[in-house]
């Protein structure tokens, strides 16, 4: 059977698009709580965070990602951090929408008040196939004009280091699918969920009393696919707008077997501002440049838009303690 949409095309290209299962975020080191959950706390204020991003923007079918995210440590020493995320992942008919409680332990080590935390997040996900949107050449299939919901439990795990200066994390996600029993799904409503495993890493420097500079670093392996790089540099002014650029393309650290890299070679180029408009809210926008000639010329760009608010700000300014990650 073919369904006739964008979505159908990538399936074609075999899976180019998402062999990463996890959502795409150009603005990582912003919304850090969605692929750790040891950040959870880690600003000791509570923050809400939005974030919506449109992928290949104009093409039907194609991603679109909305999270909420909210944290705040507890306690008089602020050992421990709650976090809530919610999310919603849409591409072509297929959509996932999980919602999970974020848990960090977090250690004081080191004499300049290093952070060292552990995490653990909890959640449901539920996944729906809209069937009865697709344009098919039988209309007998059920299992393609049915609306199609199945429901799995998940879990993450992370660590996270960091110090005025620097900071380190690796987290594991869907830690759960390999335990999970697949067989009364439907065929096609749910893809066996393999673990995705990401390290991210950032540094800040002083150019002058105006102008820090952070590269960050954040690198996506799930085993079975080309591992997924994302490089940023990106400067703050005055404390109050970051201007970077970020380039993440798909490399081959090593020989996966059953892949063919030079069909799942993506790669692009990403702009990005944040604006603290206010002592508590923060503004971000940044845009996705295909640089690929896989998926073609045709693709357009992706827009994402992020909004953050401080509900407990005592300072005068949006940057808390740690500041700047």
């Amino acid at each position: 059977m073919k369904i006739i949409s964008f979505f159908s095309i990538l399936l074609g290209l075999g899976n180019i698009a998402f062999a990463q299962q996890e959502a795409q975020y150009s603005q990582y080191m912003f919304n850090l709580l969605a692929v750790n959950p040891a950040y959870a706390g880690y600003k000791e204020t509570l923050n809400v965070s939005i974030l919506n991003r449109n992928q290949w923007t104009g093409q039907p079918g194609a991603p679109k990602t909305q999270s909420v995210v909210a944290d705040a440590a507890l306690g008089k020493t602020k050992k421990v951090g709650l976090g809530l995320l919610f999310l919603n992942d849409k591409i072509g008919l297929q959509s996932q929408t999980s919602a999970f409680l974020n848990y960090a332990y977090r250690l004081p080590v080191g004499a300049n008040e290093e952070r060292l935390s552990f995490g653990l997040a909890f959640g449901l996900s539920q996944y729906f196939l809209n069937g009865k949107d697709a344009v098919v050449d039988d209309i007998s299939d059920e299992q393609l004009t049915n609306n199609l919901t199945y429901f799995t439990p998940s879990a993450r795990f992370g660590i996270h280091y960091s110090s005025d200066e620097f900071y380190a994390g690796f987290s594991i996600v869907n830690l759960l699918g390999r335990y999970i029993n697949y067989q009364g799904t439907v065929n096609g409503t749910v893809s066996r969920l393999g673990s995705h495993y990401f390290f991210n890493a950032g540094y800040l420097l002083d150019v002058n009393e105006s102008i820090k500079f952070k590269p960050s670093l954040l690198i996506k392996e799930d085993y079975r696919s080309p591992t997924s790089i994302d490089v940023n540099f990106s400067f703050l002014f005055n404390e109050k707008i970051w201007l970077g650029a970020s380039y993440r393309s798909n490399i081959s650290l090593w020989k996966k077997k059953g892949i063919e890299y030079r069909n799942f070679k993506l790669s692009s180029l990403v702009g990005m501002m944040e604006l603290y408009a206010a002592k508590n809210l923060r503004i971000g926008y940044a845009y996705d440049y295909n640089l690929s000639s896989t998926i073609g010329s045709a693709v357009q760009g992706s827009h994402e838009i992020s909004i953050g608010y401080i509900f407990n700000s005592k300072s005068g300014s949006a940057l808390q303690s740690p500041r700047f990650f």
